[in-house]
């Protein structure tokens, strides 16, 4: 790939300010010169494609309802936005093609993370992702990474676009970090940064950018970075004190 994400995206839109995965989350990243974002997208009951990150509706007050048993139409009824602040109180959850028309809008770039759903078999969600045509319009301008800790998903995205940036995620990333990668050859490899070592770092980083997840004190940002670490994933994407980095790099 030609081009690269930058070293700040803003994680599930500015997840310090406003409501994970939803359009006033993309809109306060735009107003705060956040240019890359990562959002994740799962599927519900009904192959509704819904930007969301768990499986089930605890996060919005503590709601047990499982999506796998939801449809678009419930799904559209539920606030996303009290549990983080009164005054989101109504913000809807976001679709994809929503997602991605305020995305390219907004004229931001997208991380998107296929999250998925452990209720639901994994090829029609990487199908019905993959037929989305926003993201061919989003790839056509270098503006699109895939990322899944679903390697058997990045997989069948290569097998169906073998021109996208691929991400491979990986929780407590170990030396074996490379096994997983027969089917597909990533853009980027993506970690969490409390199982990352110099010595791995090193031997990603001589393959593949490397970009670690969530990252919200200049302090780590700053280690990380000293580590050879392309960028980071944060909530933080907008603070003066993280940018202070990017641009000092």
């Amino acid at each position: 790939m030609s081009y690269l994400m930058p070293g700040l995206i803003g994680h599930r839109g500015v997840a310090s300010e406003a409501p994970e995965n939803t359009a006033i989350g993309l809109k306060r990243c735009k107003s705060l010169g956040i240019k890359w974002v990562e959002l994740d997208v799962t599927q519900a009951g009904d192959g509704s494609l819904v930007m969301m990150h768990d499986e089930t509706l605890e996060r919005f007050g503590g709601r047990p309802e499982r999506i796998s048993n939801m449809d678009r139409e419930a799904l559209m009824k539920v606030d996303a936005g009290t549990w983080f602040s009164p005054v989101f109180a109504g913000e809807p959850l976001l679709f994809l093609e929503e997602a991605l028309d305020l995305v390219k809008t907004l004229g931001l770039g997208l991380n998107l993370e296929i999250k998925v759903n452990p209720d639901l078999p994994v090829a029609p969600l990487v199908d019905a992702v993959v037929a989305n045509r926003g993201l061919d319009a989003l790839h056509n301008g270098e503006r699109l990474v895939i990322s899944s800790f679903d390697h058997t998903a990045l997989a069948r995205v290569a097998q169906q676009k073998p021109n996208w940036a691929l991400g491979a995620l990986y929780e407590g990333v170990t030396e074996q970090w490379a096994e997983s990668l027969t089917d597909f050859t990533p853009y980027s490899i993506h970690t969490d940064f409390e199982s990352l070592t110099a010595k791995l770092a090193a031997e990603i980083r001589a393959q593949y950018p490397l970009y670690c997840y969530t990252v919200n004190d200049p302090i780590t940002f700053q280690r990380l970075l000293d580590m050879g670490v392309t960028g980071v994933f944060s909530d933080r994407a907008h603070a003066p004190d993280m940018r202070a980095l990017v641009k000092a790099g």
